[in-house]
């Protein structure tokens, strides 16, 4: 039962290090050249399948040696390690499950970006995103630095700076591209409400 358990955090960081460079790869070529892609409409996806296979299948072909590496630590520094990496595993399951009640699927797929003549949007808020701009990349941070510490995986570590560097570039051209689409209202929250870490109060 114990190896099962383990188990769990173990694929979750081998997920996160094999597809997700592929959605950050994705979402900063769109972002960045959202007029060139948009008359393209959904084959811009076919960005998406490439990004992918660029990132992922060099770490999918490589993953035994990848993922060979993990960092030894005192069963102490293990232990605190552990216990917070589940802490904010759960804490990013929050965010994200707080996120995904106002947020549809065909907006995480991008299809107000892409199409938004025929996916109109309403901006983004209430609720978490009265607290935090991007209640999604939050989340999904938390899940990779969680990942890190349960696991010690070099690989995961590596996964979670480059997150630290990209995330801010994407967060970046995103908003651009909603100040063009929601402008002043946009303008106003971007104001009111932190991009990243989300407000307390």
């Amino acid at each position: 039962m114990t190896t099962i358990i383990w188990l769990v955090p173990v694929i979750i960081a081998q997920w996160i290090v094999i597809f997700y460079p592929g959605v950050l790869v994705f979402w900063l070529v769109v972002h960045n050249n959202i007029h060139k892609l948009r008359p393209l409409g959904t084959r811009a996806y076919w960005v998406a399948a490439g990004a992918w296979l660029i990132t992922s299948g060099p770490i999918v072909f490589f993953r035994k040696e990848i993922f060979s590496v993990q960092w030894v630590a005192s069963p102490s520094l293990q232990l605190i390690s552990i216990s917070l990496g589940v802490v904010l595993f759960l804490l990013g399951v929050v965010m994200y499950t707080l996120a995904k009640r106002q947020i549809s699927p065909r907006t995480m797929v991008g299809f107000p970006e892409l199409k938004p003549e025929e996916n109109k949007q309403l901006m983004l808020q209430r609720g978490i995103y009265a607290r935090t701009r991007n209640p999604l990349y939050f989340g999904y941070w938390l899940l990779v630095l969680s990942a890190a510490l349960l696991t010690n995986y070099a690989a995961s570590w590596i996964m979670f700076g480059s997150n630290c560097l990209f995330l801010p570039l994407l967060m970046r051209a995103e908003e651009r591209e909603l100040l063009v689409r929601y402008g002043s209202d946009y303008a106003a929250y971007m104001r009111r409400v932190p991009r990243f870490f989300p407000q307390l109060r």
